[in-house]
C-alpha cells in the first residue's frame, strides 16, 4: 500500500463537516447574488445574442439561397428565350442569304446566257464572212494547188 491510502484509512474522511461549513455557504450565497448581476446574466445574454445572430445568419443564408435559384432559374428562362431568338435569327438570315444567292446566280445566269448569245451571233456572223471569203478563194486555190502538183499552169 502506498502512503496516500494509508494516510485515508488511519485519519478517517478527507471532508471534515464542521461549523465552517456554514460560514463556505453563505461565502457561496453572496458570491452568487453578486455574480449573478455582474457575470452570469451578461453572459447568458451574449450566448442568447449570438445563438440568434447563428439563427438569423442561417435563416438569411436560406433566404438567399432561395432567392439565388430563383434568379438562377430566371437567368436559365432568359437564355433559353434568347437562344430561340438566336435560332430564329440565324434561320432568317440564312434563308435572307440563300434568297439572295438564289437571285445572284439567276441574275449572273442571265447575263451569262445573254453574252453566249450574243457571241453565238457574233460567231455565226464571223463564220459566215469566212465561208464566204473561203467560197471566193477556192477556185483560186485550186488552180494553184493543180498548177504545182501537175507542175505546169493551170485555167
Amino acid at each position: 500500500m502506498n502512503v496516500l491510502s494509508t494516510a485515508l484509512l488511519s485519519e478517517g474522511s478527507i471532508i471534515d463537516l464542521d461549523g465552517t461549513i456554514w460560514i463556505q455557504l453563505a461565502l457561496f450565497g453572496v458570491a452568487f447574488l453578486v455574480l449573478r448581476p455582474l457575470v452570469f446574466r451578461p453572459m447568458i445574454a451574449l450566448f442568447e445574442a449570438r445563438e440568434n445572430a447563428i439563427e438569423g445568419a442561417k435563416l438569411e443564408a436560406l433566404r438567399l439561397q432561395d432567392e439565388a435559384a430563383a434568379e438562377g432559374e430566371e437567368f436559365e428562362e432568359e437564355m433559353r428565350r434568347i437562344r430561340l431568338q438566336a435560332g430564329e435569327e440565324r434561320d432568317r438570315l440564312r434563308a435572307e442569304g440563300k434568297r439572295l444567292e438564289r437571285a445572284v446566280l439567276e441574275r449572273v445566269r442571265e447575263e451569262t446566257d445573254k453574252q453566249l448569245g450574243q457571241a453565238d451571233k457574233q460567231l455565226a456572223t464571223e463564220a459566215s464572212k469566212l465561208r464566204a471569203d473561203l467560197k471566193e478563194s477556192v477556185p483560186v486555190l485550186a488552180r494553184q494547188i493543180a498548177s504545182k502538183l501537175l507542175s505546169r499552169e493551170v485555167q
